[in-house]
């Protein structure tokens, strides 16, 4: 499951990594690529917010906790 949570926070950083191309078509003189742009903040706030809800789910999963409920 931990792999699988990075695998979506890495999607996340790529999906906002293509808007950014998208609108930076526009320095380079070009029209600002809607698609990209769309497609990339789409899919970087879906895998984030994926990748968040898992990490919630699963948060004891991943810490060691003593009967006291404290990390340790």
């Amino acid at each position: 499951m931990r792999l699988f949570i990075t695998t979506l926070s890495l999607l996340s950083v790529i999906g906002f990594g293509y808007a950014l191309a998208g609108y930076g078509t526009s320095l380079l003189g070009n029209p600002v690529r809607v698609d990209y742009v769309f497609n990339g903040l789409m899919g970087g706030f879906l895998c984030g917010g994926a990748a968040m809800v898992l990490w919630y789910w699963k948060r004891k999963d991943f810490f060691d906790y003593d009967d006291d409920n404290n990390a340790v």
